[in-house]
């Protein structure tokens, strides 16, 4: 594994953005955002979409950039934010968040935030991760203590959700997550091409450890366990899983677990059934040359065209859109 100074030095070099904005006034820094955000089509409170992002993977971080503020803005994806060394200042609306080193700061999609001007020697790490990627799997494995993690995680991005639009932790004495974020900053890092099969992982075990140190405030948010062995089942059963079926398996009046379902997590049965649908579709088109027709047929769907309508309106492209665009980058 690289030293600790070793990804530091990497991480300390300074890009071409950071040099130009070293040179540049306050003033004349707004300005450029501003002008980019007409030419983009947005206001300067702009949001930042999936596709910014993630193309092959459901990973993305990258160092923040240094030496100016960055606008309040909001984005689709879960952002967690990792102080490597120095400090900063966030703003969630009006509360003001100050990081110290070793601080880890999560924000829920749609959360609203602004970053003050980091220093020479700030270095804030960026994770990002696709909100289709917080699903059963990270769940299952954190079940056992229904924390303020899990519920987190569980009701990402939802609309009318109960928990507060960001966690934050400080970890700097905490020696297992330090040894975990270091592994994960060498992982994506250090080689050309990240190792993303060992990124996801440290990034489980991240959220697991970060678990522990949130487990006393469980009782903050009374989380229902049924809620995740019904999303368990789906997650396995999506082909052919039914509500009646679901509340058989779980000894629930279909209605009642219909309910509980909308209220613990924001999604109805159906839309989980469905979200669960297209991502393993999602995995399918990209990692298979299974015709779609199979596809299709494999996930329970009886209609092909309302697949494809289903699945263009949740990753603004077809099947058929996705799978050249794989296979175009793969080329490259």
């Amino acid at each position: 594994m690289s030293t600790a100074q070793e990804i530091l030095g990497i991480l300390l070099k300074e890009t071409p953005l950071e040099a130009e904005m070293k040179t540049m006034t306050a003033e004349q820094i707004t300005a450029k955002f501003q002008n980019q955000a007409a030419t983009a089509g947005y206001l300067l409170d702009f949001h930042l979409s999936d596709e910014d992002f993630f193309v092959d993977h459901q990973i993305f971080m990258n160092r923040h950039a240094r030496y100016f503020a960055m606008p309040t803005h909001s984005h689709e994806f879960l952002e967690l934010n990792y102080l490597l060394q120095g400090q900063c200042t966030q703003w969630i609306g009006q509360e003001k968040i100050q990081m110290k080193q070793g601080n880890l700061l999560m924000i829920d999609p749609g959360t609203g935030h602004s970053i003050d001007k980091l220093g020479e020697q700030d270095i804030l790490i960026n994770i990002l991760i696709k909100s289709d990627a917080i699903n059963t799997k990270v769940l299952q494995r954190m079940a056992q203590r229904h924390s303020l993690i899990t519920d987190f995680l569980l009701t990402v991005g939802k609309k009318n959700s109960r928990h507060r639009p960001y966690l934050h932790f400080s970890t700097a004495d905490n020696q297992r997550i330090s040894t975990c974020l270091s592994y994960l900053l060498a992982d994506y890092f250090v080689d050309e091409t990240p190792k993303f099969e060992k990124v996801e992982l440290w990034l489980l075990v991240i959220l697991a450890e970060l678990e522990d140190i949130m487990s006393s405030e469980a009782g903050e948010l009374p989380f229902n366990k049924k809620v995740i062995d019904a999303l368990e089942i789906i997650d396995s059963e999506y082909a052919s899983i039914t509500l009646e079926g679901l509340g058989k398996q779980l000894n629930f009046n279909k209605n009642y677990l219909s309910n509980l379902l909308k209220q613990e997590t924001g999604l109805t049965f159906k839309e989980w059934v469905t979200k669960r649908r297209l991502q393993k579709a999602y995995d399918l088109l990209i990692g298979t040359d299974k015709p779609i027709e199979k596809i299709v047929a494999e996930l329970g769907i009886t209609s092909p065209s309302y697949f494809f309508k289903i699945f263009k309106n949740e990753y603004g492209e077809t099947p058929n859109q996705l799978r050249k665009k794989m296979h175009r980058n793969k080329k490259l």
